[in-house]
């Protein structure tokens, strides 16, 4: 169950922090340029370059457009964070950016589940809609499409981190995710009101 205020009978049991956790951005970074590196390698091992590159060859103003889509991402990854965030919650989300984050946040706990669900709704939605969009379109599509798709699996590696990371923690969890700091409380047999 999401909370719009901390329930009482919570403790403090950690913090997600990308942007001041040294290890936790490292752990980033790494699963990024792995989530980068991995689909190229798997992309060129099976669906040859040649048709995508003389596609957009032949049409110059696919250049320009893959780079738009690159950019629009980002807001729509963010949006739907959102969404996620509104309909489990019925809470309007903030947005922000703290560079090199975009980020969608809540004050808002939510339980484990739906902070899992919120995290992974981004990869999950787009990436099902790129495959189809990869599955139905000619191969010569594949490589721009497949680029975006890979900014949508590396761009998606904080919500990944963070899945992972908290269906790995056991007990009762509550979650408030501000942007790029999460706040995670675990509920105690006591009834006392948790600390900060």
């Amino acid at each position: 169950m999401n909370h719009k205020t901390l329930p009482p009978g919570y403790r403090y049991a950690g913090t997600l922090d990308f942007m001041r956790n040294r290890s936790q951005m490292k752990a980033l970074v790494i699963l990024s340029l792995a989530l980068i590196v991995v689909p190229v390698i798997v992309g060129l091992l099976t669906v040859p370059v040649g048709p995508s590159w003389r596609l957009m060859a032949s049409r110059w103003y696919m250049w320009p457009c893959l780079g738009l889509a690159l950019v629009v991402y980002i807001p729509l990854h963010e949006l739907t964070h959102g969404i996620a965030m509104f309909v489990l919650s019925g809470v309007r989300p903030t947005y922000g950016l703290k560079l090199p984050y975009a980020y969608a946040g809540s004050t808002v706990w939510f339980d484990k589940p739906s902070h899992i669900v919120t995290a992974l709704a981004p990869v999950a939605v787009w990436g099902a809609a790129l495959q189809i969009a990869i599955t139905k379109l000619p191969q010569a599509w594949f490589w721009p499409l497949w680029i975006i798709q890979i900014s949508n699996l590396s761009g998606s590696a904080g919500d990944l981190y963070t899945a992972w990371a908290l269906a790995r923690m056991k007990g009762d969890l509550l979650i408030q995710d501000t942007g790029v700091r999460m706040r995670i409380m675990r509920r105690t047999i006591d009834t006392e009101r948790s600390h900060e």
